[in-house]
């Protein structure tokens, strides 16, 4: 097993390498590839937003709401260096926009993946 995990010359693993992606930003939190700087929380911070999935009805309709509430969801991935704290159901706006923190967890302890939603008028 670790033969197979040795992809590089020198023993490096791909789990040092994406380590080493992390740190550096080489491909995921690269502007040129998948990262963006986004203003979270009035801080300008590279990140990775996937989705922003617009008009999912996620609640059950009800006699003062009939059609349903509609949020936009979203994913958002940041340096756990760049921001602290991050919980479920606290309120966080990127780019000038309010959501509120469906789910927060750090992976690897390195990355935030923080669950984004928000409700549209």
């Amino acid at each position: 097993m670790t033969e197979f995990l040795e992809l590089y010359a020198g023993g490096t693993t791909f789990r040092d390498h994406v380590t080493l992606d992390l740190e550096d930003g080489a491909v995921w939190f690269n502007p040129e590839e998948f990262g963006e700087y986004h203003e979270i929380n009035k801080k300008r911070v590279l990140s990775v937003f996937a989705g922003d999935q617009r008009g999912q009805t996620i609640a059950v309709r009800t006699r003062e709401n009939p059609e349903g509430i509609v949020k936009s969801r979203g994913i958002l991935f940041v340096r756990s260096n760049e921001i602290e704290g991050v919980k479920a159901g606290q309120s966080l706006r990127l780019d000038g926009r309010l959501y509120t923190v469906a789910e927060a967890r750090i992976l690897q302890d390195r990355v935030w993946r923080i669950v984004l939603e928000a409700n549209e008028s």
